[in-house]
């Protein structure tokens, strides 16, 4: 056999294996799962809302709290990271849960919201008007219902904790 043959014989041998692993690999996710994919369950104390942010604000404000939106996805790995190290974080979660009432809003979700000026948005046109482009984002609302802190991304535990 000759070195170019042997070299064609190991080529197509080479191609042949990757032919083969191919679908075992691509079976390993399902279409539209992406890689790191990670489903996370919100914490009970989120708050549960009709999505009336007038009404939100409202209520929060009578509690001496005030409204926070976390913007989320499925699978988000930082979203993940956010509720199972910052939210979990006793510090944080103690200070989250006496100031703050929080409503999780799915960035890609088509559940009704008001808006504070009254305009009604599903959830991903919401997102889009307000430019959430990544996940998680947070919106910190004063009791007049102005956003006064927005957290685009992850930050870690310290840095989170200064924010607030």
């Amino acid at each position: 056999m000759t070195a170019s043959s042997r070299l064609t014989a190991v080529v197509f041998l080479a191609l042949a294996f990757l032919l083969l692993i191919s679908p075992i690999s691509a079976s390993e996710t399902r279409p539209g799962e992406f890689d790191g994919a990670i489903e996370t369950p919100h914490p009970s104390w989120f708050k549960e809302s009709f999505l009336d942010f007038r009404e939100d604000i409202a209520e929060a404000s009578v509690e001496g709290r005030r409204l926070l939106l976390y913007f989320w996805q499925r699978g988000c790995p930082y979203c993940n990271q956010l509720v199972t190290d910052n939210l979990a974080h006793p510090d944080i979660a103690q200070t989250v849960r006496a100031h703050f009432d929080l409503i999780a809003i799915n960035m890609w979700g088509d559940r009704e919201v008001v808006r504070v000026d009254g305009q009604t948005f599903s959830e991903k046109t919401l997102a889009a008007a307000l430019r959430v482009q990544f996940t998680p984002t947070l919106l910190f609302f004063d009791e007049s219902g102005r956003i006064v802190l927005r957290l685009d991304g992850y930050h870690p535990p310290a840095d989170f904790l200064k924010a607030m």
